[in-house]
């Protein structure tokens, strides 16, 4: 091990249990060498969600016919996208991502959060950065029938986006600490302009709840052979929920459930590497 990475190796230290820990026999992502990689969705045909995520490191040796690559290359961190989708309308609400590279002895990196296409952050990888942000996502309408009773329901998707960034780029490593993340909640309220008629719409639903954490510190490739230190981990929660419109009506009432999911649950240790990798 290069004694450049000794104290990044040491402020890091307590990774170390972690990366003693197997990965997960089931755990849904591929991981190729240091690269993990998924893309799922879930839909009922009103209310859903999917992601794509990318976490991990590349070398040259993953581009080894392309002369823009140098012997050097690096390329290190995560970058998820997210989409959701309520009452039919399905639409991208998250890209967000922490990724560093080093090419041909030049180092940078950058942090960029954008939420229904619009950027909400986007900047150069110089100090630490936790950047998170509550929004409304989009807003979706529909209209149903109870006892004769015409019903507008407004519906919303809202939540949580960010990344909380810590790196440190040298003359001789790299190193970053990086968790994008998403959070989407689904809920609706409801219309009703019968005389005597009261309506409300009761519960609430989780979308998507995925977290992306990186833990990556790498030297620069030289003579194909570098040191690492790695934990790639996910954590992901999705279509947990109800919602259940309820109408009274005069002396008379009903309710119809908009969507009911049990809800999906997975995460784990994606990859772990602790000293040097070679090709």
């Amino acid at each position: 091990m290069q004694p450049e990475i000794l104290k990044t190796f040491a402020r890091l230290a307590p990774f170390a249990a972690l990366l003693a820990a197997p990965a997960p026999a089931a755990a849904a992502p591929s991981c190729s060498g240091p690269v993990c990689q998924d893309a799922a969705g879930w839909s009922d045909g009103g209310f859903g969600a999917s992601y794509t995520f990318w976490t991990g490191l590349q070398t040259k040796k993953n581009f080894p016919t392309d002369a823009s690559y140098g012997a050097d290359y690096l390329k290190m961190g995560a970058d998820l996208h997210a989409t959701a989708k309520a009452f039919g309308v399905s639409k991208p609400i998250v890209d967000a991502y922490a990724l560093m590279y080093n090419n041909n002895g030049v180092s940078s990196g950058g942090v960029h959060v954008a939420a229904v296409g619009v950027v909400l952050y986007s900047a150069s990888i110089t100090n630490a950065i936790p950047f998170g942000v509550s929004r409304t996502f989009f807003k979706a309408d529909e209209d149903i029938s109870l006892l004769g009773v015409h019903i507008d329901l407004d519906g919303k998707v809202g939540g949580e986006l960010g990344v909380d960034v810590t790196p440190s780029i040298t003359s001789s490593y790299m190193s970053l600490i990086a968790e994008p993340y998403a959070r989407a909640y689904a809920d609706a309220d409801a219309d009703v302009g019968a005389a005597c008629a009261s309506v409300a719409v009761k519960g609430s639903l989780t979308a998507l709840d995925l977290h992306v954490p990186a833990v990556i510190t790498a030297t620069y490739p030289q003579d194909n052979s570098m040191s690492v230190l790695m934990s790639l981990d996910y954590s992901l929660h999705s279509l947990d929920g109800k919602l259940k419109v309820e109408l009274e009506y005069c002396m008379d009432s009903d309710s119809k459930t908009l969507v009911n999911f049990d809800g999906f649950t997975a995460g784990g240790q994606l990859f772990a590497k602790w000293g040097n990798i070679s090709w």
